[in-house]
């Protein structure tokens, strides 16, 4: 395939509770005369992260029960294959890594695998950083490796830091990639022409940063980070939830990496959708349950040194009294 027919990737990665999501809404919006398809992984068995997507016209593919850069890169590749099948050209797939995911991996497929690079080609590579909670995680194997191998690096939320800490965060970031273009926003709030549209890959900056990235390679997590899934049927009570969130955000927020969900609350007729990062926390109405649709709470928790049991006896306290059992 001549490469100016090559379908262009973005591949949008960032720690958990960077904003990724909510970016993608943003630049779904800024896009809606292009036939776009978008992968979303999530670190667990179920996407949470396909529910707080706008609806839009672009095809929402999940890609679950693990990391991207992992046991599921073959599902990966297979799902590049069927989209390269159909008879309707894309204009661009957006790839929304887990928050845990090394890049490298999810670039190297379209490098080596033959199929999937004479298709597709990396167009770019966004990283988003939290400016609020980064500096807790740059210790951490996954964010040093999602920043480094951007060329597009963007600092979400610099509305919650001072300009002293927005100076030594820019700083630190061009030390670990001199290379990429550092935009800094708040509520992912960035034109998409900003990071989309004009190709900013270059291959021998990271080839640079990772000589190995064109041979096969094993990627480990942290193995005290965990993801737990919880879903119920019956209505949850407003106040209830509220207490326990309280109690989540206080006395494990430093634990919680990311938190997020959609609630079926009793006293609500619309839905209630929730994220949250360590200690900041926030929830939203969203779409009202439709008349067939089967009402379900659907919560997942990732984080360091999780108790399954203690969140899964919070969760159920949650139930509306004259389901509580």
């Amino acid at each position: 395939m001549p490469k100016q027919q090559m379908v262009p990737v973005t591949i949008l990665t960032g720690f958990l509770g960077a904003g990724k999501t909510t970016l993608l809404n943003h630049f779904l919006k800024g896009i809606d005369e292009q036939n776009v398809a978008v992968i979303i992984n999530e670190f667990g068995d179920t996407s949470i992260d396909s529910h707080l997507v706008v609806p839009t016209k672009e095809e929402i593919i999940e890609v679950n029960s693990g990391c991207i850069c992992c046991n599921v890169r073959a599902d990966l590749i297979n799902r590049l294959r069927n989209l390269n099948e159909r008879e309707e050209s894309l204009d661009r797939i957006v790839i929304e890594t887990t928050g845990m995911a090394n890049p490298a991996p999810v670039i190297q497929t379209f490098l080596m695998d033959k199929e999937t690079a004479h298709s597709f080609e990396s167009d770019h590579v966004i990283t988003m950083v939290d400016a609020k909670h980064i500096w807790q995680h740059l210790a951490e194997e996954e964010p040093g490796q999602q920043i480094a191998f951007a060329d597009v690096l963007l600092i979400n939320k610099v509305d919650l830091i001072t300009d002293d800490e927005k100076n030594k965060l820019g700083q630190r970031l061009t030390h670990m990639n001199p290379h990429a273009k550092q935009i800094y926003t708040t509520f992912a709030q960035v034109d998409s022409r900003d990071g989309v549209g004009k190709k900013s890959f270059d291959l021998k900056n990271v080839v640079k940063i990772d000589p190995t990235l064109l041979t096969e390679m094993h990627h480990h997590h942290n193995e005290q980070v965990t993801s737990f899934v919880f879903q119920e049927d019956h209505p949850l009570d407003l106040e209830k939830v509220n207490n326990w969130f309280a109690y989540l955000v206080h006395f494990k927020g430093e634990t919680l990496y990311r938190y997020k969900g959609v609630l079926y609350i009793k006293q609500l007729e619309k839905r209630v959708v929730f994220q949250g990062v360590h200690m900041l926390f926030a929830s939203t109405e969203g779409a009202p349950w439709a008349k067939e649709e089967k009402r379900q709470s659907e919560i997942v928790f990732i984080g360091k040194h999780l108790d399954k049991q203690e969140l899964a006896k919070g969760f159920h306290y949650c139930r509306a009294s004259f389901f509580a059992t």
